[in-house]
């Protein structure tokens, strides 16, 4: 499995580091995609839940990109979100822009299995819950997973 990883880890971008202007970075860098890199985000109830970021110059929102970035942004979504449905075998993947909190052009990226969850109508923020963070195992499982499945859909 090694060898076979280390093929795909030649084929991937390199993950920017944080925001220069905000300081935004992602938890557990999963890949460099065309203008954005992609983290996993720790979350027991949701495995598989990433955070999109935005690695141009630092924006807040999608509506201070130019046409072709905001373009090729929504063209890195929807390899993540193949990924995810992919790794994950969800039934579909939530998308949210916020920014509310975090003023850095970010999309959280989340899993949804409608069948084992407690409130699959409503929003993740209303999952009663606790969030804890994944096991070491399962952060390195699906952040590898994750990164082969987009290296392989390339």
């Amino acid at each position: 499995m090694s060898a076979q990883f280390g093929n795909v880890q030649n084929k991937i971008k390199e993950i920017l580091p944080p925001c220069e202007v905000c300081g935004f970075g992602l938890w557990h860098p999963i890949v460099g995609l065309t203008i954005s890199s992609l983290g996993l985000y720790s979350d027991d109830r949701y495995p598989g839940r990433c955070i999109l970021s935005y690695t141009g110059s630092h924006a807040e929102q999608i509506t201070d990109l130019a046409d072709i970035d905001a373009t090729s942004l929504m063209t890195d979504l929807r390899t993540a979100v193949t990924a995810i449905q992919q790794v994950t075998g969800c039934a579909r993947v939530n998308v949210a822009f916020l920014s509310n909190t975090v003023p850095h052009l970010h999309a959280h990226l989340i899993p949804r299995h409608p069948d084992s969850e407690p409130t699959p109508q409503r929003p993740i923020w209303d999952d009663p819950r606790p969030r804890r963070d994944l096991a070491p195992l399962d952060v390195n499982g699906l952040t590898m997973a994750i990164r082969k499945a987009i290296v392989t859909h390339r």
